[in-house]
């Protein structure tokens, strides 16, 4: 899981919102002010404009601040909304209260300033006794000066505002919360002292930072006992990358891409991808397999942005993950191993939404919307809701999520995961159809899925590249060559599996054996297969053989020759 902090993530992204919510407040304000302009309401008649503006412009930016700084104490809507709604509440009957008992003149109690709706409120409530006392003259711009009490009430919120501002984006960064990972509580002071201190090793390191990430990737040595079951195509693959003897328009080009974590608890870097070095052109469906924990989740973060490479990195679409992001977004396409939607948007609104995100043009979004649902037959269900829709629909709007404005690079995580066969087949019928003039990076743990739809496929253990070519290449050089099964009765299975082991050659391997289902695998020996097949036709029903049959060992059974017990293992080294 990538780990989040909630300080860049305030300070993204509250600028948008506070610009946002300032352009919904400003309107509301000034349509009440126009409003009660056209009734000519005495308070506002007689009462400067330019006061009014001044004040309001004040308070809108204050409440934001403040909202900022409750949003940061509270993780559901519900409970903010009802609490908020009470200090609103009660901040009114307080401030109206006072105004009673302090009245204008009188003197207000500067504590009770504080509080910026206290202040807002005895601000207007001086305002409009102005307005209307006959012993008063209506507030105007010239009476804004040091001495009086309105200007002193306007300087509380506008020093508040920074106030609110930084204590939410600190208490976002430190509080615990239901996303991302929270910082210490002395992280203002510590964390500056940490660069201070990056940056002084980096200058004395001739420019290197010895405990950079970088620096830890190309110190961490690879085990040799992994790299060596890395086969000659995996190595040949890492010289055709270094020789530069691939298509420079591939879509996706990974370079000698190491992940390092740092040590804990006092042990050393741990590599969770090991110099992975490869290129998958255009048109092809790349299956990427492995293990829990053999680092696939980790190349595909690094390649979709979500993490940061150690060394090196790669280029998709053309364009490097790390320094162009913006333009690698608008060209890749990920559908989750979980989807991601909204229960209240319909298919056609998911779809735009995203469309926009992938910079298409308003001109162009709808044509785009209408291929992405034609291309995984929702088009019905355009204006369906999403909660209303089956698993298989679902999971069909998450794959055309993917697909819209034809990103260059796909990343399908186990697109099919608790599916039934007959959508499962749909799904690989648009996938297959999907390939054309782009990448498909594809990862399951359905054998036959990967044998379906794959032209190439690598498999991962450990951070490392075990393997990388196409299905029947693999299945020639870890293929154990044939294998044969047959049915029975209970008390036939001796006797059937006596004569059907007499007819095989040496070599061969009992792989399971039940009480009525027994099956073999052997090598491949030229001239076998016909004899096999003439011996057992003509003997299996004195054998007490049922049914039997013969076939190719499966992408399952390289797989499991490939990834032992240990393997499976993340931790184990």
């Amino acid at each position: 899981m990538r780990k989040i902090h909630s300080w860049p993530i305030f300070c993204q992204t509250r600028p948008a919102q506070y610009i946002a919510f300032y352009i919904l407040y400003a309107i509301s304000a000034l349509v009440f002010l126009v409003i009660e302009g056209v009734f000519k309401l005495q308070f506002f008649s007689l009462t400067d404009s330019r006061v009014l503006a001044l004040l309001f412009f004040i308070w809108g930016h204050n409440q934001i601040a403040l909202s900022f700084f409750f949003a940061s104490l509270f993780n559901r809507s519900r409970t903010a909304l009802v609490i908020v709604f009470l200090l609103v509440l009660y901040s009114v009957l307080i401030s109206v209260s006072s105004n009673f008992i302090f009245e204008v003149g009188r003197e207000f109690p500067p504590w009770f300033l504080i509080w910026s709706p206290f202040a807002f409120y005895r601000a207007l409530g001086n305002l409009n006794m102005m307005s209307y006392s006959p012993k008063l003259l209506p507030y105007k711009m010239s009476n804004l000066t040091s001495g009086d009490e309105v200007f002193r009430i306007m300087i509380f919120p506008i020093v508040e505002i920074p106030v609110y501002l930084g204590v939410a984006a600190y208490l976002s960064a430190v509080l615990p919360s239901e996303f991302g990972v929270r910082r210490p509580w002395h992280f203002p002071i510590t964390e500056p002292l940490k660069a201070l201190q990056r940056s002084s090793h980096t200058t004395t390191n001739g420019g290197v930072d010895p405990k950079s990430e970088a620096s830890l990737a190309m110190a961490a040595a690879v085990n040799v006992d992994e790299t060596r079951f890395e086969d000659s195509d995996v190595k040949a693959e890492r010289a055709r990358i270094n020789n530069g003897q691939f298509d420079p328009k591939s879509p996706l080009i990974v370079k000698h891409m190491r992940k390092v974590y740092a040590g804990r608890g006092g042990a050393g870097p741990k590599l969770a991808v090991k110099d992975v070095t490869f290129a998958v052109e255009e048109g092809i469906v790349f299956g990427l397999l492995g293990p829990n924990g053999a680092g696939k989740t980790t190349l595909i973060s690094i390649l979709t942005g979500l993490y940061e490479a150690s060394t090196d990195t790669g280029t998709l679409a053309g364009f490097d993950v790390t320094a162009d992001t913006a333009e690698v977004y608008k060209r890749i396409g990920i559908c989750p191993q979980f989807d991601i939607l909204w229960d209240d948007l319909t298919v056609s609104e998911h779809l735009y939404f995203y469309a926009r995100l992938k910079g298409i043009s308003r001109p162009e979004e709808r044509e785009a919307v209408n291929i992405a649902m034609a291309n995984v037959a929702l088009t019905e269900f355009a204006n369906r809701l999403s909660k209303g829709l089956s698993g298989g629909e679902k999971r069909r709007l998450s794959i055309a999520i993917a697909l819209i404005g034809s990103p260059k690079v796909v990343f399908l995580d186990e697109p099919t995961t608790g599916l039934d066969p007959e959508v499962r087949r749909l799904i690989w019928n648009i996938v297959n159809n999907a390939k054309q003039d782009k990448t498909i990076v594809l990862t399951t743990h359905s054998m036959e899925e990967a044998e379906a739809l794959c032209q190439r496929i690598g498999i991962m253990a450990k951070g490392t590249l075990r393997c990388l070519a196409n299905p029947i290449r693999l299945k020639q050089l870890y293929g154990t060559g044939f294998r044969v099964y047959f049915n029975s009765l209970v008390d036939d299975t001796p006797r059937a599996s006596a004569f059907v082991e007499s007819l095989l050659p040496a070599g061969w391997k009992k792989v399971d054996d039940f009480a009525t289902n027994v099956s073999y695998e052997f090598p491949a020996i030229t001239g076998l297969l016909s004899n096999l097949f003439e011996k057992v036709e003509q003997r299996k029903a004195e054998n007490g053989i049922l049914d039997w049959g013969i076939g190719q060992t499966t992408l399952e059974d390289v797989f499991v020759s490939l990834i032992s017990e240990n393997d499976a293992n993340a931790d184990a080294e």
